[in-house]
């Protein structure tokens, strides 16, 4: 899915790459040219060596340690966060406001709270473009395609839970959204806020 919503032919920054798997997939099938495949620690960097090297890639992929984006060239344009929670992702997009230039373009895989990295996004000139869902096993997960404009979003409470989850044509779209509804509804039987009451009821909205 991740792979699905990088831009093809353009050269790919992953954050927190691991064993480098979406990179190398990409240059492998000719869908991007090149890559930067970043980790900030030495372990997992070095997984990502080996696969490079296994693909005989290393002419294409270059591995950088990396705390975030800090230690990235400045003039790439193309990014992919995945397999982080929503507020790691955002922090490390705000600690780096380099890549607030317009039309560039961000893959991001929220593990946990993607309603913060919406709002962060929203707050800060990016879009998203779209969002879609996966299923593996028994887990589900969103990812979000995002360009940067300069455009600050005003957004409400439902537009931070569901994003561009309202036009996903995912068949696991209503599962992720059912996933949401039942996290909300735990907060409800314990706060018994009418806030949340109508957030609910707004998300079930989009709910076939």
């Amino acid at each position: 899915m991740v792979a699905s919503l990088v831009r093809p032919g353009k050269k790919l920054v992953d954050i927190g790459t691991d064993h480098a798997y979406i990179p190398a997939f990409l240059v492998e099938n000719h869908i991007i040219p090149s890559a930067i495949a970043s980790d900030v620690r030495v372990g997992p960097l070095a997984n990502a060596r080996k696969t490079i090297a296994s693909y005989g890639l290393e002419d294409k992929i270059e591995a950088i340690l990396s705390n975030g984006l800090t230690s990235i060239p400045q003039d790439e344009t193309d990014f992919c966060i995945a397999g982080m929670g929503g507020e790691l992702i955002a922090s490390i997009l705000e600690a780096s406001p380099w890549v607030k230039v317009k039309d560039n373009h961000f893959v991001l895989q929220p593990q946990t709270h993607p309603e913060d990295l919406r709002a962060f996004l929203f707050s800060n000139g990016y879009e998203i473009v779209k969002e879609d869902v996966v299923k593996d096993k028994r887990h589900l997960y969103l990812a979000m395609e995002v360009l940067y404009t300069g455009n600050i979003k005003d957004f409400s409470e439902t537009d931070k839970y569901v994003g561009e989850l309202k036009n996903s044509k995912s068949i696991y779209k209503n599962d992720y959204l059912k996933y949401i509804v039942k996290r909300l509804e735990v907060q409800l039987a314990a706060t018994h806020r009418e806030d949340l009451k109508v957030l609910i009821n707004a998300i079930n909205e989009y709910i076939d």
